[in-house]
């Protein structure tokens, strides 16, 4: 059973000199079996986009793995497509979204991989010096047969208060996701801080309540949230209903800042 991903990605990046200097500064990478975190390291663009499987931080595409005849697979047993997209720019940081589709080229009742829905990874790279290099600041990588939809990163808003987000769905059936939300000024991306629009909702529904502050929830085109709001003890997902919040909230600065928040009871709230 795949491992259900409720990540939001924090990253701030530097300058290219103090990269070098701030060992904290860590990219996220989400597999199928979690989470990994690397240190931000600046590359031209052709590294990121040259032989990818090299970066396979999962391990299940068995390279340099033995069949049962003896040979070892390598990554000519792999079909690679690439799909290289620019995102746009904030702050002077161009922003680059990498697609890449990985399936078996051989295949064989004694091959180490099987047929299936191709693995899908997607990278985002930010330039950290005038678009010469870049850093990787999030990838989500699924592997062969995870059947995992697609979504593209995309910048939401516009000046100062423009901000890059990205989600996707973990494929499980509780909602949950892989998502992260950053804004951007002259040193680089930074996450975006939705405490305070979360606190306000906290504020707005009944006690001993929840709701869901990311993935399908979260409308950054829109800059709203609406969520179904239940028990923190349901017993399932379904369970436990009491009613729906909506908010609206700008961003200012790299914060979410509430604007209205709405409660909206259910009328008969399940009580499971």
């Amino acid at each position: 059973m795949r491992k259900r991903l409720f990540l939001v990605a924090v990253v701030t990046m530097l300058t290219l000199p103090s990269l070098i200097r701030a060992q904290t500064m860590l990219s996220t990478i989400e597999t199928d079996k979690g989470e990994v975190r690397k240190p931000l390291v600046a590359h031209p663009l052709t590294w990121w986009t040259h032989d990818p499987l090299r970066r396979d931080v999962s391990g299940e595409l068995m390279l340099g793995k033995a069949r049962d005849d003896g040979r070892v697979i390598i990554s000519r047993d792999y079909k690679v497509e690439q799909q290289i997209k620019p995102i746009g720019e904030i702050s002077g940081h161009q922003i680059v979204q990498i697609r890449t589709s990985i399936e078996p080229a051989v295949v064989g009742d004694d091959l180490l991989v099987t047929r299936g829905e191709p693995a899908i990874w997607k990278e985002l790279l930010v330039s950290s010096d005038q678009g010469h290099s870049f850093v990787e600041i999030y990838a989500l990588k699924f592997d062969i047969d995870s059947q995992m939809p697609f979504n593209s990163a995309s910048i939401h808003g516009s000046g100062p208060n423009a901000i890059l987000g990205s989600w996707g769905p973990d494929g499980g059936n509780g909602g949950g996701c892989s998502d992260g939300y950053w804004w951007f000024d002259s040193s680089g991306p930074h996450a975006v801080d939705f405490s305070r629009l979360n606190a306000a909702i906290f504020k707005a529904i009944p006690k001993k309540a929840t709701f869901t502050a990311n993935c399908w929830a979260l409308d950054p085109e829109h800059s709203r949230l609406r969520s179904v709001v239940q028990r923190v003890d349901a017993k399932c997902h379904a369970c436990g209903i009491l009613g729906e919040v909506e908010a609206a909230y700008r961003i200012e600065h790299g914060v979410a800042r509430p604007v209205h928040v709405v409660f909206k009871p259910d009328p008969r709230p399940d009580l499971q």
